[in-house]
């Protein structure tokens, strides 16, 4: 407790800089309350795959998930990948910038709805992209989701084949490189399973996933993401 009062009258005494405008601010993520607000936050949309939609007011499905029936049941998106997340997510995964995780991590911490017996799953990186990193950003992100009382699961699931970077194909050869590339290693049978990653593109990759935790039993599978890019579906 007295620790906890000495961090909220030094943050006072000596407020943080905002890591986008440098004004003074007191705000737990460094950045101002303009800024925040500035943030490329995505507006409604599809309610499986988050792709905005035109009549925000009455949301359903769109076309494309209405047509393929994803394995994913729900995405919930915070941004569009664009500046500064953008910035932010490469700045993690291609830099090592682990404060840029606590950061992101803390928005969707922020953010994220209140989920009763959920198991939080990071999507995995294989073993060689992990040595290569030496890090994995989904589990990173997830971290500050611990303080929500959320369970995380590292271990559940893991990449059996070293396929080429999702962001090196085109959005056809996506979902046939991730062909058979998961294994659940943990039971899941049961469960309620939020995937947890940094930026949905097709989403071939947590389809894929979700796919894979549902034929081991899983009941239900959401992704919570950072960012989402242009485009519809969930293939």
């Amino acid at each position: 407790m007295v620790y906890n009062w000495l961090n909220i009258t030094r943050n006072w005494l000596f407020p943080a800089s905002c890591r986008l405008c440098a004004a003074a601010t007191h705000h737990e993520l460094s950045i101002c309350h303009h800024c925040y607000r500035e943030l490329p936050w995505l507006p409604p949309g599809c309610t499986t795959c988050a792709t905005p939609q035109p009549t925000a007011g009455n949301l359903t499905q769109c076309e494309a998930c209405l047509r393929l029936s994803p394995d994913l049941d729900r995405v919930l998106a915070l941004f569009e990948y664009r500046a500064p997340v953008d910035q932010w997510v490469r700045g993690l995964k291609f830099h090592g910038d682990l404060t840029l995780a606590k950061l992101l991590g803390q928005l969707l911490a922020e953010h994220a709805p209140e989920r009763q017996n959920v198991l939080l799953v990071p999507v995995p990186l294989h073993r060689h992209r992990l040595r290569q990193r030496g890090f994995n950003q989904a589990l990173e992100i997830a971290r500050p989701l611990r303080r929500r009382g959320y369970r995380i699961d590292a271990h559940c699931c893991s990449r059996k084949r070293h396929t080429p970077p999702q962001s090196e194909l085109p959005a056809k050869a996506r979902l046939h490189n991730l062909h058979d590339a998961f294994e659940v290693r943990h039971s899941v049978k049961g469960n309620n399973i939020v995937l947890i990653d940094d930026v949905f593109t097709t989403g071939s990759t947590l389809n894929s996933l979700a796919a894979s935790l549902k034929e081991a039993g899983a009941v239900k599978v959401e992704a919570w993401v950072i960012a989402r890019t242009a485009g519809p579906g969930t293939r």
